[in-house]
């Protein structure tokens, strides 16, 4: 593998995410907070080893194979996350360090899921930083999913690989560069645009920031232990829900919109469609359920319905109220609705509606040869046809995304956690909506699990950001051959 180029790509990476503290930094200077030093510290490090990263590597060839891509993907992760608990840590904000861990994978792969407490009168700069992974780490799940996966043959974003300015098949090439830059602005132009919305619709300014960070990132992260409960704005809801699902959109689209295409670019692509009616459908089923049982009253049971069903299906992870205590029949929803997810090429998590729609073409074709056995049927999205090679990867990959889910739970349970906790930990986790039901629902937070169970969610929340077979095929021994 091109090791200089890896560590070279990584050396830049290292440094902005370093230069990124400094935000916070001040911001515990000008509070006078106790946590500035826990920043600067980490700041040093960082900056010295992306530094000397860069310096080392910098005449090599900056060319990356697919495998290169791969380790370098997971290399990444795994180190912002070593870095992003430096500061938690350091300042004792978390209890131990693999809380701290915990936490910056969380933040980093946009999950949400917490275990701390104590949000409204913690150190604004740690809550900021918490902030700021999330929004750093939705903007390279947008970029893996549209500029670098494609071309590593993970099944779905193939499709749209023509929509944006993108690399070469072949090698990971400095073009990358340009689409980076394009997907930046769209990504910061929405931030800005929620943040203006938040602070408009009552937020503090330093609320109003914090959450336009998390809620682009669909990240979830909150300065107050309510979450968006903590508000009770109708106001406020409506802003995050509008974000909230502009965000789980492809950002190809949305760059699209932006270059002239209009409201054209989300009209007419299906997967937009078949998202808005998941939306719609699961929010007519809760506002009946709440209603018919009693639970609520139709304006209330609206409200909550349509807040949660989005927070939920976007992996967001916002909260206005623990519909964990809610009629079994809406818990089981918001465990289908974490797995769907949001669209390819977005910050949302979960499996996403494009392998949704593929696998139930694949299911009908199956279908209609049993009747028609001689027949030639092609998959389509929209005009495309969709070839054998990505339909095998999305059922490659729903089948082993279904598996790891079943795994990681019988391994949580087996620390004697109740059923409940343990597949909605696994599932809140591997599809990065954050809460869950049980012990670990929109009430509650994990910081109560053993730290062998943490450990394990921080492998099940890398797992199904990186999409799983970014990290799987590291552990292939072919994947070491020459």
């Amino acid at each position: 593998m091109s090791y200089g180029a890896i560590f070279y790509i990584l050396g830049w990476v290292l440094s902005s995410f370093g230069f990124m503290m400094i935000i916070p930094a001040m911001l515990s200077w000008g509070y006078h907070d106790d946590h500035m030093f826990a920043f600067l510290n980490t700041i040093i490090a960082t900056t010295f080893v992306g530094g000397l990263c860069i310096l080392i590597n910098k005449d090599t060839d900056k060319n990356l194979s697919h495998k290169d891509g791969f380790f370098l993907t997971l290399l990444t992760w795994l180190t912002l996350s070593f870095i992003g608990s430096m500061p938690l840590y350091f300042s004792n904000i978390a209890p131990s360090f693999v809380d701290a861990f915990f936490e910056a994978v969380s933040g980093l792969t946009t999950t949400g899921a917490t275990v701390l407490s104590g949000l409204d009168n913690m150190d604004h700069g740690i809550l900021l930083w918490r902030s700021l992974m999330q929004w750093f780490g939705g903007m390279g799940i947008i970029v893996l999913a549209i500029a670098v996966l494609p071309f590593l043959g993970i099944g779905g974003m193939q499709l749209y690989k023509s929509e944006m300015p993108g690399v070469e098949a072949d090698k990971l090439q400095p073009r990358l560069q340009e689409t980076a830059k394009v997907l930046w602005i769209v990504y910061s132009c929405i931030t800005i645009a929620c943040a203006i919305c938040y602070k408009l619709a009552g937020m503090t300014f330093f609320d109003a920031i914090n959450h336009a960070l998390t809620t682009t990132a669909t990240g979830g992260y909150s300065t107050h232990d309510a979450s968006l409960g903590y508000f009770d704005s109708k106001l406020i809801e409506g802003v995050s829900i509008v974000f909230m699902f502009v965000s789980a959109i492809n950002y190809s689209l949305h760059y699209l919109f932006l270059s002239g295409g209009g409201f054209k670019s989300y009209i007419e692509n299906i997967e937009v469609k078949v998202f808005f009616i998941i939306t719609v459908i699961a929010i007519l089923f809760m506002v009946a359920t709440l209603t018919i049982t009693g639970y609520m009253a139709t304006g209330d049971a609206i409200r909550q319905s349509l807040f949660n069903t989005v927070s939920v299906l976007t992996t967001t992870g916002f909260t206005v109220s623990d519909y964990n205590a809610w009629p079994v029949f809406i818990a089981m929803m918001m465990l289908a609705l974490m797995f769907v997810g949001g669209c390819t090429g977005s910050a949302a998590g979960g499996m996403k509606v494009l392998r949704i729609i593929l696998i139930i073409k694949q299911g009908g074709r199956e279908l209609s040869r049993l009747i028609h056995p001689r027949s030639i049927s092609k998959i389509k999205i929209g005009l495309q046809s969709v070839p054998d090679n990505v339909m095998q990867a999305v059922w490659s990959f729903a089948g082993l995304y279904i598996l790891l889910f079943v795994i990681i739970s019988m391994a949580i349970s087996s620390y004697g956690i109740d059923q409940i906790t343990a597949f909605s930990a696994a599932g809140a986790t591997i599809t990065s909506l954050g809460p869950g039901l049980g012990e670990v629902g929109p009430a509650a937070n994990y910081g109560h699990l053993p730290d062998g169970v943490k450990l394990l969610l921080c492998f099940s929340m890398l797992l199904g950001r990186l999409e799983i077979f970014t990290i799987l095929v590291i552990f292939s021994p072919a994947f070491w051959r020459k």
